[in-house]
């Protein structure tokens, strides 16, 4: 079907009437020019006002979104590469370490030495004797260890490929004063010395003692791998290290460290990673400027830098606050009278936080271009029509009188012919934004309005079809978060929680407790008392998380109770998880197992008898004192059939027995770092002696706690205390 446009057929309707009217057709150009310039006026501020509310809105905020998604993924991506510079610098601090502790496995190494070489190049490893240290003269005993580290040059030379390109130096700094180091240089600098100029070097020879530098300092407070804040170097570049301590048999032996100048570590770690318009920064947690890609400002990367949280810029202020605090989070701030979004992510190695500022205008200008095109085509439109108007008035002025009746009227029709599409495109599109989206637009106009109005029914089609699927996955969603609340609910009831039935026996104190990762867990505690005299606690800790250690859960602790009350001795507790194992073991297709402490008090006499099958070592207190109670090694149940053995001790009036899962030992903080057993022994010790079981769990749940801070509890966290009170 041939598609005529309507400039085209306006054009065609008025040089017929033209023909047929004569000078007629001016006075009915009049109204028509009238009513065609009032309709296409108010179709135009429709379409604006569309554009500015509908688009503005929707592009800002995926803008938003988008730049938070990628500032994001740049924050993981640096976070990563700092890590691998910190894995670095830890491997090079065991290297010395093991140098220093292994003297017979390595024979002496000698190193161009600073200052009986002409040049140090680029590449080459060499030894710094500071100034204090040929005062003070170098002992055998000293000069032998130096011949012996002169061996990390063995470390440094492949380990320095990792680094080539960029100003970089690796290095060991001792605390008797000597530095072993290869530095890098760019090729493109077109040198090969390490000093730029003979008076660096002059002041470097005469100066230089890693002792004094900001890295050493740092590394030796912390105890642990640091980087360093920023920092003049030698060459007298603003600086950046990570660095950490190492150690010989005698303790604290020196620095090793990774260096950086703050214009490469930006090149190489941040910039090669950005792909955007706009300025990138990355705050300490002081919230000072690290490295950035502005070269002057409040955001330039500087010695002893301005902390951001006290600018004057109030919004730049709070961003900084928020950054250092660990958000995430878009928002806008304003920078010497000029608008920005600012997108910011935490880096989790090193506390930082990443940076990314776009300008307000840069985000909007695609916006602000389409609205303007559109007003300039229906500018460019209404002119047209003008024109063609005018030129059929000055002809049309010599057609009769009575044909001037007869153009009003079918200007009157073609005036409704052309705007009536349109007005019933605006009406569909108000509809459809409004969430109609049944509407449609029948259009029969054979031209481009009618393209439109089938554009528009589609567009409509497809929002409903998404809008529909999107429910049913809301649904779905519901449906499943209710069934694992159900889930935990059963799974809660399964645990006893009668502690006061046990008022009646006054020989023991007793409480325990759990809390989940997840919405139901694979950890269970279970208590109960046989023949009147014997009472039995079992702390257990399933594989897996989530649903299926439920469900395995429930099956081992129906499994572990029921051969509890067929066993003929209550004493015998390795036949009881021999006879565990062996059902556990009967169609574990899923090869799943349970680490398992399974203990029976005699109430009369205080003898514990316990087994364990692959459980964490419970702690015994006696006299306010904690310690592990002796644990042979044994295997899980569910994986293979084979014999376990038990243990006994005699309890005293008020000891008591902590029991527990790995959810306490392997609690992790915000530095990934474990709770560990150790800490555990000294946690319990830490507490006051004598108090309520109870109070004493709830106090130890509350040290895990504080220890793991902001971290995310990444394992169920299970404790039973019994306190045995004597006949």
């Amino acid at each position: 079907m041939v598609r005529i446009s309507i400039r085209r057929k306006v054009l065609f309707i008025l040089l017929a009437g033209v023909v047929v009217t004569l000078l007629a057709v001016g006075v009915v150009f009049i109204y028509g020019q009238n009513r065609t310039q009032q309709a296409l006026d108010e179709q135009s501020e429709v379409i604006r006002n569309f554009l500015a509310e509908s688009m503005g809105s929707f592009t800002e905020q995926f803008a938003k979104d988008r730049l938070q998604e990628v500032t994001a993924t740049k924050a993981q991506h640096l976070d990563r590469e700092l890590f691998i510079v910190q894995e670095d610098v830890e491997y090079m601090a065991e290297a010395m370490q093991l140098l220093l502790t292994a003297p017979d496995k390595y024979l002496p190494r000698t190193l161009a030495d600073s200052r009986q070489e002409a040049d140090i190049l680029t590449g080459t490893s060499y030894i710094h004797y500071s100034r204090a240290l040929l005062q003070q003269g170098i002992s055998p005993e000293l000069k032998a260890e130096i011949g012996l580290v002169g061996n990390f040059a063995d470390v440094l030379k492949p380990m320095s490929t990792s680094y080539a390109g960029s100003r970089t130096s690796l290095y060991a700094g001792s605390k008797h004063g000597y530095l072993i180091c290869l530095d890098l240089l760019p090729k493109d600098e077109g040198r090969q010395s390490i000093f730029p100029s003979a008076a660096l070097k002059a002041d470097f020879l005469a100066h230089y003692d890693p002792r004094e530098r900001t890295w050493y300092k740092q590394a030796e407070a912390a105890g642990k791998p640091v980087f360093s804040s920023v920092y003049k170097g030698a060459e007298g570049n603003l600086d950046l290290t990570c660095a950490a301590p190492y150690y010989d048999a005698q303790g604290f032996a020196g620095v090793v460290g990774i260096s950086y100048t703050v214009e490469d570590i930006y090149q190489v770690l941040v910039a090669d990673a950005m792909s955007h318009k706009g300025s990138s920064f990355v705050l300490d947690q002081a919230g000072r400027v690290i490295f950035s890609s502005e070269k002057e400002g409040i955001l330039a990367a500087a010695d002893e830098g301005q902390d951001i949280r006290q600018a004057d810029a109030s919004g730049m202020a709070e961003a900084a606050r928020r950054m250092t605090a660990g958000e995430t989070d878009v928002m806008s701030v304003e920078i010497s009278g000029k608008a920005y979004y600012l997108a910011f992510a935490p880096l989790k190695i090193t506390g930082w936080s990443l940076g990314v500022l776009v300008d307000t205008a840069e985000i909007m200008a695609p916006v602000k271009q389409v609205e303007g095109e559109v007003v300039t085509k229906l500018g460019s439109f209404e002119e047209k029509v003008q024109e063609i108007m005018r030129s059929i008035l000055s002809q049309s002025v010599l057609l009769l009188l009575p044909i001037i009746l007869l153009l009003m009227y079918a200007s009157n029709l073609l005036a409704g012919r052309i705007t009536r599409p349109v007005r019933r495109l605006a009406d569909g599109a108000r509809e459809i934004a409004a969430g109609n989206f049944d509407k449609k637009v029948e259009l029969t106009t054979g031209d481009e309005l009618e393209y439109l109005a089938d554009s528009f029914n589609f567009m409509t089609d497809e929002l409903k079809k998404y809008t529909e699927n999107l429910a049913k996955v809301a649904a779905e969603k519901e449906r499943s978060r209710t069934e694992l609340e159900v889930a935990a609910r059963i799974q809660t009831d399964m645990l006893p929680t009668n502690f006061a039935d046990f008022t009646g026996h006054p020989e023991f104190e007793l409480y325990a407790l759990m809390e989940p990762a997840k919405d139901v867990g694979g950890d269970f505690y279970d208590f109960y008392l046989l023949q009147g005299r014997y009472l039995v606690v079992t702390v257990a800790d399933v594989s897996g998380k989530g649903v299926p250690a439920a469900l395995f859960m429930a099956k081992s602790q129906s499994v572990l109770k029921n051969c509890m009350f067929r066993s003929a001795d209550p004493e015998n507790m390795a036949g009881v998880l021999e006879a565990a194992n062996e059902e556990l073991c009967r169609n574990n297709e899923a090869a799943m197992f349970v680490t398992v402490f399974m203990g029976v008090v005699d109430l009369q006499n205080g003898r514990f008898t316990y087994a364990d099958g692959g459980h964490c070592p419970p702690l015994l207190g006696r006299s306010g004192q904690y310690e592990f109670l002796p644990l042979e090694k044994s295997c899980v149940l569910g994986l293979m059939e084979m014999p376990y053995t038990q243990q006994c001790i005699e309890l005293q009036p008020q000891d008591t027995l902590f029991i527990y899962t790995d959810g306490v030992s392997e609690a992790m903080n915000e530095d990934y770092a474990l709770f560990t057993e150790a800490r555990i022994k000294d946690g319990l010790n830490g507490l006051a002696a004598g108090q309520p079981v109870a109070d004493l769990l709830q106090q130890m749940l509350a040290v895990v706690r504080q220890y793991a801070g902001n971290a995310e509890q990444s394992d169920d966290i299970t404790m039973l205390g019994l306190r045995y009170k004597g006949k």
